[in-house]
Formats: C-alpha cells, sequence, structure tokens
C-alpha cells in the first residue's frame, strides 16, 4: 500500500510539476481545456498498461481532442511550448487516475491519501532544494493560495477522489474531472480576463466534443 501510494504521489506531483511551468507559458483557460484531455487519455493509458478495452468511438474523442489541442495551440498569447508542457501535466494525472483504480480499492482512503501526499511533498522539498528554492512564503496573499490550492484542491479533493474510486471507475472518474475544463475558461474569462478569440473557443469546443465522445463510449 505504501509502494502504491507512492507511486500514485510521484505521477501527481509530476503532473502538478509540468501543469504549473506550463501555466507560466500559457493562459489559465487554455491549461484548463489542455489539462480536461486527461478524460480522454485515461481509457488509452488503461489500455496500455493494464490492457483495459477502449471502444472505437473513444480513438474519435482522442483525434478530436488532438485537432483542438492545434487550434487552441496558436490563438493566444502562450507559447506552444505551455501547451505541449500542461499536455504533459494531463498524461500524467491521466496515469495517477489509472493506478488509483487499479489500488484505491485494496486500501484504506484516508491512509493512502496521506501517504500520496507526502510522497508529493517530499519530491518538491527535493526539488526546491535542488535548484536552491526552498525558502518561506510572505504576504498573505501567497498563503491564502496555498491554502486553497493545497487543502482544498489537493488535499479534500484527492481524499474524495480515493475514496470515490472505491466503488467506480477509472473513466467515470475521469469524466468527473472534464467540468475542469469548463470552470477554467469561466474563471480564466472573468478572473483573469483572458482572451482567447474565435478559433481559441473553436478549439475548446472541438476538445470538449472529443472529451464528451470518448465518455459517451
Amino acid at each position: 500500500g505504501i509502494a502504491a501510494a507512492c507511486l500514485a504521489g510521484l505521477l501527481l506531483g509530476s503532473a502538478y510539476a509540468l501543469q504549473t511551468a506550463g501555466l507560466e507559458r500559457t493562459t489559465v483557460s487554455a491549461t484548463g481545456f489542455v489539462t480536461g484531455m486527461q478524460t480522454v487519455l485515461t481509457p488509452v493509458v488503461g489500455l496500455l498498461l493494464f490492457r483495459t478495452r477502449v471502444a472505437a468511438a473513444a480513438w474519435l474523442g482522442v483525434g478530436l481532442a488532438t485537432v483542438g489541442l492545434a487550434l487552441l495551440a496558436g490563438v493566444h498569447r502562450g507559447s506552444p511550448a505551455g501547451d505541449l508542457l500542461v499536455l504533459a501535466g494531463a498524461t500524467g494525472f491521466a496515469v495517477q487516475i489509472v493506478v488509483m483504480g487499479r489500488f484505491a480499492p485494496r486500501y484504506d482512503a484516508l491512509a493512502f491519501t496521506f501517504v500520496e501526499l507526502v510522497a508529493v511533498c517530499v519530491g518538491f522539498t527535493v526539488l526546491a532544494l535542488a535548484r536552491g528554492e526552498l525558502h518561506v512564503p510572505k504576504g498573505a496573499t501567497v498563503w491564502g493560495a496555498l491554502l486553497v490550492t493545497g487543502l482544498f484542491a489537493t488535499a479534500f479533493a484527492y481524499l474524495a477522489q480515493t475514496w470515490a474510486q472505491k466503488r467506480t471507475t477509472a473513466t467515470r472518474t475521469a469524466l468527473a474531472f472534464a467540468l475542469e475544463p469548463v470552470w477554467a475558461a469561466f474563471f480564466g474569462v472573468t478572473l483573469r480576463g483572458d482572451s482567447l478569440g474565435a478559433a481559441g473557443w473553436l478549439g475548446c469546443a472541438v476538445i470538449m466534443a472529443g472529451i464528451v465522445v470518448a465518455e459517451l463510449a
């Protein structure tokens, strides 16, 4: 159980690192929609790792999402490198969901989540030390963001995921995560003033269509 939780933590930490690096180079809205591709990637990862059957419509969803990503990559102020980093992060999230689906039903949800997040913490501490960037953050804004992302978006969210994946499949879990790009676009536009343009929103729509097609499969 400890080994499985550490593996899930390694995957989760890697996905967070890639997503954060991508966010430095692209927009919030684009990040949300590209991260949403984890929904499409999850059944593909399940096939590659555990030979889980993938319906033909799921492959159509992958194709649509890829076209949407290409549209999205060329219209916003961020660089294609940012989108690729976020896409790599989405792949990490997809692998983490599949691994959780494999191991979460076997172990206590609270214990599994605790070890998983300890592994994430240790990994980022080592990374910060290696980069010479380990220090105590300053400012109420930074600590507020840490509390929101650390407690609600991570600890409570992944505890809920571990509990839920005792009772449902990896693909259905990915369907719940499909709402992330919708909320990311909403908050990116309303709170940060992101502007994707017609081609960008078309790309977002094609990605969502790919997600829907894959999940209907």
